[in-house]
């Protein structure tokens, strides 16, 4: 019996089905994986793309939104980095990282306010 060769999807292909899925709970780990990644190199603004379609596809994940806020403070984006730690904390209160991250961005906003 032969075996049907099923075809990569495009990333186009892709996209469309992650719209089909989305507000889910189980996508956007690939986004907020290479979003880390990117955070980790340097490529805040490459980063920030990806942070925000996983928040986007999984607005209940608490950890995209933490992310997107660490990515957007390190870029200098201190009020869009405090609005995106205050709505993760609404869904995570007890995040402690969250906590230190908010308080870092408060010093920074009182100190001088956006490097933006």
């Amino acid at each position: 019996m032969k075996r049907s060769r099923r075809r990569a999807l495009t990333p186009q292909q892709i996209a469309e089905r992650e719209e089909q899925m989305r507000p889910s709970r189980v996508i956007g780990y690939d986004h907020d994986s290479i979003a880390t990644h990117l955070i980790a190199i340097g490529s805040f603004e490459l980063a920030e793309s990806e942070l925000r379609r996983a928040v986007w596809l999984n607005p209940f994940e608490s950890r995209f939104m933490k992310h997107l806020a660490w990515c957007l403070y390190r870029q200098g984006d201190y009020e869009e980095a405090r609005g995106w730690v205050s709505r993760a904390l609404e869904t995570n209160g007890k995040d402690d990282e969250l906590r230190k991250l908010l308080s870092m961005i408060e010093e920074k906003v009182t100190a001088g306010g956006s490097e933006r």
